[in-house]
């Protein structure tokens, strides 16, 4: 957007906070409050702008969803922001009614499955919900991605349905139900979210086996499969125990660890080439940070990430007083951690899901400003 001259000169003598004192005020103003700050004027919007346009305000957020056990329509919102190093706890109503569990297969989509209704979300806070029929099979853990125009559900059967690996894909540009090739056949006794770990790119989805390395992807526009007959084994180290996969921006990054659940001995990090598979070590946790995440007085069974852009976050799902995170900066990996303020006693006992997206102007007008949810802002603890 283009104004005159003696438009930014009028605002000026109207608003003695302009220029580079402008442009330094605005660049320590949480994330979520630029919004009505980009209302005040035209010269305020253009700093704004300015602003968001500066990579390191816009980096990607870690959202946790907390649903009681014993009433699903409870469920808390907060959201970490790591360029505004605050947690916001966000309250309101949605689109959709949480009836049964909520659930995530990977970092950026929420989805609600009952006998009849399919239920998901993949836009950045979960304002807009899309409400079908239920998928053909019946599903208690499946995988479930949005790749594309499709939502993939994969898997994670009840226990009396036939093929415990029989795999529908819904088209949101084509509206219904179609079959598909099931998955290969050497994940017949991992066919869940429970023991797969998934990744997604604009065309593609990624499935990995957290506990063997058994490797392999599915493409929804041919329906088919790769890897059966011979599925490839993503452990770029022997010495890996257990390891989960996701996109960092358009990089598909593997995160092991290293040892065993009894003596773990490191958290490390690869970049995985989508064509070849080779595997480059890119990453790894530095120790003192690493013996925060294992908690000496446990074993260290399992992790989970969720990544976007260039972030990949860490933590234990089921207690998630911690989160770390590696931001990619260039060709190296700056680590960092923040504490989940939120999390008391009570909260133990709720459900954690993970979600993270970069989140725009657009996306908090939507929520906060033309929407009716709200929010409250904390300072994070380190």
């Amino acid at each position: 957007m283009i104004f005159c001259e003696d438009d930014l000169q009028e605002e000026q003598e109207a608003h003695p906070l302009h220029g580079d004192l402008l442009d330094a005020v605005i660049s320590h103003v949480p994330l979520i409050h630029l919004v009505p700050a980009s209302y005040v004027s035209k010269t305020w919007r253009c700093a704004v702008s300015s602003c968001i346009h500066n990579p390191s305000r816009t980096k990607p957020w870690l959202i946790i969803h907390a649903q009681s056990p014993w009433n699903p329509s409870t469920i808390l919102t907060r959201a970490y922001d790591p360029s505004s190093h605050v947690w916001i706890e966000i309250t309101g109503p949605t689109t959709t009614t949480y009836s049964s569990p909520l659930r995530s297969s990977h970092s950026n989509a929420l989805y609600l499955l009952t006998p009849s209704k399919f239920s998901f979300s993949s836009d950045p806070l979960h304002d807009t919900w899309q409400n079908v029929v239920g998928p053909h099979v019946w599903r208690t853990d499946p995988i479930v991605a949005v790749v594309g125009s499709y939502v993939v559900v994969a898997g994670g059967t009840y226990e009396f349905e036939d093929d415990p690996l029989a795999v529908e894909i819904y088209d949101m540009a084509s509206p219904g139900w179609s079959t598909c090739q099931p998955m290969p056949i050497i994940l017949k006794n991992s066919a869940a979210t429970t023991w797969l770990s998934v990744a997604v790119s604009d065309q593609k989805m990624y499935l990995l086996d957290k506990n063997s390395g058994i490797f392999c992807s599915f493409d929804p526009n041919t329906k088919i499969w790769s890897g059966i007959g011979g599925t490839f084994d993503l452990r770029p180290n022997p010495s890996i125990y257990f390891s989960v996969i996701g996109f960092s921006g358009h990089r598909l990054i593997l995160v092991g660890l290293m040892g065993d659940a009894e003596n773990a001995e490191s958290l490390r990090l690869w970049e995985v080439n989508c064509d070849n598979f080779e595997c480059e070590e890119i990453g790894k946790m530095p120790w003192g940070m690493f013996q925060r995440l294992k908690n000496e007085n446990s074993m260290l069974l399992s992790i989970d990430i969720s990544a976007a852009e260039n972030f990949v976050y860490m933590y234990n799902s089921s207690e998630p007083k911690e989160i770390f995170f590696c931001e990619f900066n260039g060709g190296n990996c700056e680590w960092g951690s923040v504490r989940n303020s939120f999390l008391t006693d009570q909260d133990r006992m709720d459900r954690f899901i993970f979600t993270c997206s970069k989140v725009g102007l657009d996306d908090l007008r939507k929520a906060f400003w033309l929407g009716n949810r709200k929010f409250k802002v904390e300072f994070a603890e380190k």
